[in-house]
């Protein structure tokens, strides 16, 4: 009798549970159940599409080296420098076209026939070189690079309280390095040819018009 009684038991406990699924699918889910059902799916969605951004991101990447790897010319620098200014290697590209700017121009600077051009060229590298100073501030080995191009072609340029604050700053930040100490020696250079007049006779000269041969 106990047997059957415990059989008799299991199966009204089997039946009254098959009831409660059966009637639980007829009802449908709980709000509870759909809350969590459509959190998870967020999640998956989340998830899917971050790691196609960055899958994305990471192929945007390396065709962008690649084609840097392969410049070639002015050119070629410009235009890559134009389509990709807000990359690391559009970055790169601008940096190099104004060491480009300045070393034409320094190098000009010194000859009646060109000087007009060597200064334009003085001045889109400074433009450059500062526009980059404020975006390279964590990226410490180029950010010395283009506080130190800056510098110099302000002090070309004949602007040397301009150039003075880029040569503190690369000191005071990175005084440790090679080109915070270069940029200490400038800082003392700039100090002496002021104290002896040199500085007021270089500007001087800077601002007054080419002599014509």
């Amino acid at each position: 009798m106990k047997a059957e009684h415990r059989k008799e038991l299991m199966t009204n406990t089997l039946a009254n549970r098959l009831g409660e699924t059966i009637q639980g699918l007829k009802e449908g889910p709980s709000r509870g159940t759909l809350l969590l059902l459509t959190a998870i799916a967020l999640i998956v969605i989340v998830v899917l599409v971050w790691r196609y951004l960055a899958s994305s991101k990471e192929e945007a990447d390396s065709a962008r080296w690649l084609k840097w790897d392969r410049l070639a010319s002015p050119e070629q620098l410009d235009k890559f420098a134009n389509e990709n200014q807000g990359e690391l290697p559009g970055r790169l590209a601008r940096l190099e076209e104004a060491r480009r700017n300045l070393h034409n121009g320094l190098r000009n600077l010194g000859d009646v026939g060109t000087r007009n051009q060597a200064r334009e060229d003085i001045k889109k590298a400074a433009e450059t070189f500062d526009k980059l100073a404020e975006e390279l501030t964590d990226k410490p080995l180029l950010h010395q690079q283009v506080l130190m191009g800056a510098a110099k072609a302000h002090e070309s340029l004949g602007e040397y309280e301009q150039a003075r604050k880029q040569y503190e700053e690369l000191t005071r930040k990175y005084g440790s390095t090679k080109l915070g100490e270069a940029a200490a020696e400038d800082l003392k250079r700039l100090d002496a040819s002021k104290k002896n007049g040199d500085l007021d006779a270089l500007r001087e000269e800077f601002n007054s018009p080419p002599a014509k041969p």
